[in-house]
């Protein structure tokens, strides 16, 4: 069957509109996950039929549109997630061996089982050093403006930046203690950083994204739903470029989602864009940093009372403490989705002047993957994503309380970036690409 006709099967009956849709999907109360292991994927035993993990009364698509619209919450009985909460003290070198979940340009990803933590490691340790001091960099900036961009953008959520700690040289006695702990094949020495992990999405989006992306003959469903390394999935968000061809998908790491996948699925594409434009703003204004190559994916994360991470404080001037209440940790049970950015090992620190607008932030934007929206792909969000990026960087600058001509900067880039995108004949992003300084 081709994805055509499981797509016009999976519509049936479906043809709300997306406020429609997005209000049935908020009724929908937090649904149990049960991660079992391979032998144990019983569709009778968990009653859902020849589509585990998805509850009976859901098609694929109203899975997606339920558990990857931002800010939704899953609950997940998972034996991982039980491990996850026992163990959230537990020092690195305490844990088990550990487990490739990802590849990056510079470097490996790989699991620190039962931690809320993962580990890069790679050969290149200045473009690992790089990409340590960067990404701190931009989550410190996020957390700086977390608090005035929440307030100006009342309903969204504000995007996520892991946080790296523990930065190892090749000539760390770290490597004594826990070489062993990587696999035959990475065992060399090399420099590596701990950071946050981006928790991937839940059992129930990938039996989705499977039962729509995936070749429908039984046996290649059920290995894709069997193969370990599809439990590692992240979805990047691709607002720029509509799905060329619909071929089948064959792995779940870095699943692409296009423009017009998103569209399907029923997701709000202006929420997205959005978010990545008040990232983005971020980045540029606060971090700056200009995101050369830098990713944006849906990750889920732990949930706790509030996605601050702030100490529960009473408030300046409170004169009568508030009542005692029960304040949560991080639990692993409970999963939220979010937008998250990452990998900044090629990108650059930048200096606010239009030289750096025109000769890193442009390219910067043209010569990345297609995460952000474009005016000649889609100008409604195009304007859409260009609105919030120039609100946000007005409020950043002012924070900041830069010059006048500084402030003309932001709207500058915007239409910087709709010129060469109106011009682009001329235009190879390639030959202006800068991954260093």
């Amino acid at each position: 069957m081709s994805r055509d006709t499981r797509r016009d099967i999976s519509v049936v009956s479906h043809s709300s509109t997306l406020s429609e849709g997005l209000v049935r999907a908020l009724r929908f109360a937090p649904t149990s996950e049960v991660e079992t292991s391979t032998s144990e994927h019983d569709g009778e035993a968990h009653g859902m039929g020849t589509q585990p993990g998805l509850p009976a009364t859901e098609t694929p698509r109203e899975t997606l549109l339920r558990t990857l619209s931002v800010r939704s919450v899953v609950s997940t009985s998972s034996s991982s997630a039980e491990r996850m909460n026992k163990a959230r003290a537990r020092d690195l070198e305490e844990t088990l061996n550990y487990r490739i979940i990802g590849m990056g340009s510079c470097g490996t990803v790989f699991e620190i089982p039962e931690t809320r933590h993962a580990l890069k490691k790679g050969k290149d340790v200045a473009a690992m050093w790089k990409d340590f001091l960067l990404t701190n960099q931009v989550y410190q900036a996020i957390a700086d403006s977390r608090d005035l961009l929440q307030d100006a953008f009342p309903g969204r959520t504000i995007p996520k930046c892991p946080q790296c700690s523990d930065f190892m040289l090749p000539k760390s006695e770290y490597w004594e203690k826990n070489l062993t702990k990587f696999p035959d094949t990475h065992r060399e020495l090399g420099a590596a950083f701990r950071f946050d992990r981006i928790l991937p999405l839940p059992r129930q989006t990938r039996e989705a994204l499977i039962k729509l992306y995936f070749d429908d003959e039984e046996d290649i469903q059920e290995a894709a739903r069997n193969d370990e390394d599809n439990k590692h999935c992240l979805v990047r968000i691709y607002l720029g470029e509509n799905e060329q061809d619909e071929e089948f998908y064959n792995s779940l790491q870095n699943f692409p989602m296009y423009l017009n996948m998103i569209e399907e699925v029923g997701l709000d594409k202006t929420a997205l864009a959005i978010e990545m434009a008040i990232a983005l703003a971020i980045i540029h204004w606060q971090a700056q940093v200009d995101a050369m190559d830098s990713e944006f994916v849906l990750g889920s994360t732990a949930a706790t009372l509030s996605n601050r991470r702030r100490p529960f404080l009473p408030g300046k001037g409170t004169k009568v403490l508030p009542r005692p209440q029960e304040i949560r940790t991080i639990d692993f049970t409970e999963r939220s989705t979010h937008v998250w950015v990452l990998d900044f090992d090629k990108a650059n620190s930048i200096e606010l002047t239009e030289s750096d607008v025109n000769e890193k932030l442009v390219p910067a934007f043209l010569g990345n993957d297609p995460y952000y929206p474009r005016p000649d792909i889609d100008g409604d969000l195009w304007e859409d994503f260009s609105k919030a990026y120039l609100e946000a960087s007005m409020l950043v600058l002012q924070q900041r309380q830069e010059k006048d001509f500084t402030m003309t900067l932001p709207k500058l880039f915007l239409t910087r970036v709709a010129e060469m995108i109106k011009a682009h004949e001329g235009w190879d992003p390639e030959e202006h690409i800068m991954f260093g300084e």
